[in-house]
């Protein structure tokens, strides 16, 4: 199964790298604070500044509150809002965005299984407000007591698209993670996150970097 699983997420890339897309690339630096309630419980504080257009741009700037729930040993839920800082056409508005997880995850050995459902509902001052339903599948392997590798595939699904075909984007992302004390993590990522199915898709590459810090 675990075998099965890998080779799925891994066969993925070759077919979005394979479209005929424009190529951006940009970089995504993030701090992540989480803050336990008790054994099930905890409270995450992410700020992320995100740049486009090979990385002269900032495109965006947010921070983000969830709300985070172990409902037993394999499935947890979490609910999110997101304060969002971001680069339109001429000049930064604000906007807000608000998101409900679902994870299960499975343990065999040093992989890690996650299958992640996630409802999005943003709302944007001036634009329609958009409702997105993603579903990832990720895997991490640890490599030592510190260091870990992960690779995951979502799939976007637009709820009020007007295009026919309600997938409407693909995100690939790969990374690894190194606990630099019992607290502390640092991440270093590769994302590619690619229209599909409208008329001018665009495909940005993401260097990302995150530390965490465990309160």
């Amino acid at each position: 199964m675990v075998k099965t699983i890998l080779l799925f997420i891994s066969s993925l890339p070759t077919l979005v790298l394979s479209q005929n897309i424009y190529q951006d690339f940009g970089t995504w630096t993030k701090i992540n604070s989480n803050y336990k309630i008790d054994k099930k419980t905890s409270i995450t504080n992410k700020t992320e500044l995100r740049t486009f257009d090979n990385s002269q741009q900032i495109n965006q700037i947010y921070t983000q509150f969830s709300l985070e729930k172990d409902l037993n040993k394999f499935i947890n839920t979490s609910l999110a809002w997101r304060f969002n800082f971001i680069n339109e056409e001429f000049s930064f508005v604000n906007a807000n965005r608000f998101h409900n997880d679902f994870t299960f995850q499975k343990k065999y050995s040093n992989i890690k299984i996650y299958f992640r459902l996630r409802s999005q509902f943003h709302i944007h001052p001036y634009k329609n407000n958009d409702w997105i339903e993603r579903t990832r599948f990720k895997v991490k392997y640890k490599l030592s007591k510190k260091l870990s590798y992960y690779l995951y595939n979502e799939f976007y699904f637009s709820v009020y698209s007007e295009n026919p075909n309600s997938y409407t984007k693909n995100r690939i992302g790969t990374g690894l993670k190194y606990r630099l004390s019992k607290k502390t993590d640092l991440e270093v990522k590769y994302l590619k996150i690619s229209d599909v199915n409208i008329e001018f898709p665009i495909s940005l590459n993401v260097i990302g970097f995150k530390i965490s810090n465990q309160f």
